[in-house]
């Protein structure tokens, strides 16, 4: 595992675009090894909505509340731009295009974290929550996912294995 430099370094920032299927380790990595950096959570913000996270209804509220965070953040609230993980299951390529444009808007690098896992161990780490996502959606998300690479337009990829 490379180990990433904070803007302090002599860098700009950077968006980290976590990928995987729930139960994969996503947020506990971004909490973990990303800690140092702004973290936006969808999951976060249809809990804040409803007591109902995974109603179809929400989402489109979630994700304007989303980009509108990820455009505050970008652009550098309070005259701070710093690195900003976006923390969602990201499984397909035209999923993941939304944000690499976003984050081209801001001239804003955009790197890959693909955390990887067994169908198995994902969905008992997820029917361990408190709200888990159903089975055969954690197993048709587990069918769809296309793993990332940098012909998407990723400055990089990081694979984790959990």
């Amino acid at each position: 595992m490379r180990e990433e430099q904070g803007e302090g370094a002599g860098r700009g920032p950077r968006l980290y675009l976590l990928v995987g299927v729930p139960g994969s380790g996503k947020s506990t990595y971004a909490r973990t090894e990303l800690a140092d950096k702004w973290r936006v959570c969808l999951d976060d913000l249809r809990f804040m909505l409803s007591r109902d996270p995974y109603a179809p209804s929400l989402q489109p509220v979630a994700l304007a509340l989303e980009e509108a965070a990820l455009r505050a953040l970008l652009g550098g609230v309070d005259g701070r731009r710093q690195d900003v993980v976006v923390d969602a299951t990201n499984i397909t390529r035209s999923r993941r295009q939304r944000y690499l444009r976003l984050a081209a808007s801001f001239d804003v690098p955009v790197v890959a974290v693909f955390v990887q896992c067994d169908l198995q161990v994902a969905m008992a780490r997820n029917r361990a929550r408190p709200q888990p996502v159903p089975d055969e959606v954690v197993e048709r998300m587990y069918r769809s996912l296309q793993p990332p690479d940098l012909s998407e337009g990723f400055e990089d990829v990081i694979y984790v294995f959990t």
